[in-house]
């Protein structure tokens, strides 16, 4: 209050009285801070207490209830009486939970690592069904042509992919360039796809502009004379071309659109929404799986195998 009285009034807005009713520590002010904590910030508080829906058909002595669509749809838990029990899923979560890897940006270190650990979780989880890595990324460069990656992160996804027992199939939904074209290449054959209007360039690695010492421009040229190779060996084996021919055709950067990449060894096939390769769900029959699940048991239980 000291403070405050030896400031001009219009800094504030408030009278000296105004000022006393929010200094004491019964003020509301005070009870609303007290009851802020790391708990009741958190999006799953915010979700459980203050979303959802309230549910006249599950009155009670303590009011009508209140659930979650999302949460019921996707988990199978909660049901109409109860309150769900987690915070709803985030897109990437229910991309993960269909086996859905989704490479939509430039190939940095950060993306490669959880492109990684995604595979490998899949592969843990059901070796027997296959990923689907969808792809729209323009490789190791932006668009304005610098090197913004690395391609040695574009090799450690291409080696997590044959290291999984799951096979991996690939589609082109936008565009793959460079080392995401590679990527494409090395899923399972019979399963690479491409959208009817997406793009596949390839081009060789290139190395930003730097400087130092000869001896390190020198290193630097043996690392990308050693990735360009890499690429082209990893090419060659996508596509089935010798490494001879793949090295000619790369020296210039080769754009193609879908039928031209299916030509070229890149890609299997152009698909559509019809396509019965790519696996859709039946939510309907889930759900209906769920409810009759927890009618046996008498109440709500874990989703069936379908929803996680």
């Amino acid at each position: 209050m000291d403070n405050y009285k030896n400031v001009p009034r219009h800094l504030y807005g408030l009278t000296p009285s105004q000022m006393d009713m929010f200094m004491t520590e019964e003020n509301p002010v005070c009870r609303q801070a007290a009851s802020v904590t790391e708990e009741t910030i958190s999006s799953a508080h915010h979700y459980l207490n203050n979303g959802g829906m309230w549910s006249l058909s599950g009155m009670s002595d303590r009011g009508p209830s209140k659930y979650s669509m999302s949460v019921s749809m996707y988990r199978g838990g909660g049901g109409v009486y109860d309150m769900p029990q987690s915070a709803p899923p985030d897109l990437p979560s229910l991309l993960l939970d269909a086996r859905i890897v989704y490479l939509g940006m430039p190939i940095v270190s950060a993306v490669t690592e959880l492109l990684i650990a995604q595979f490998m979780w899949l592969d843990f989880d059901n070796a027997s069904k296959p990923i689907y890595l969808y792809i729209n990324s323009s490789g190791t460069q932006n668009e304005k042509k610098e090197s913004v990656g690395a391609e040695t992160d574009a090799y450690a996804i291409a080696d997590a992919m044959a290291y999984c027992k799951s096979k991996v199939y690939t589609v082109n939904c936008g565009m793959a360039y460079g080392q995401a074209a590679m990527l494409l290449s090395v899923g399972a054959k019979g399963y690479r796809g491409l959208q009817p209007n997406s793009s596949t360039k390839l081009y060789l690695p290139v190395v930003g502009r730097s400087s130092g010492p000869v001896t390190d421009m020198w290193r630097k040229a043996k690392d990308l004379e050693a990735n360009a190779e890499s690429y082209i060996e990893l090419l060659a084996k996508g596509t089935g071309k010798p490494k001879e021919e793949i090295a000619k055709d790369i020296q210039r950067p080769k754009y193609m659109q879908a039928k031209e990449a299916i030509a070229y060894g890149l890609a299997d096939k152009i698909i559509d929404s019809q396509d019965a390769a790519y696996e859709k769900r039946d939510y309907d029959m889930m759900l209906a799986q769920q409810m009759s699940m927890e009618r046996e048991a008498g109440g709500p239980q874990a989703a069936p195998s379908g929803f996680r």
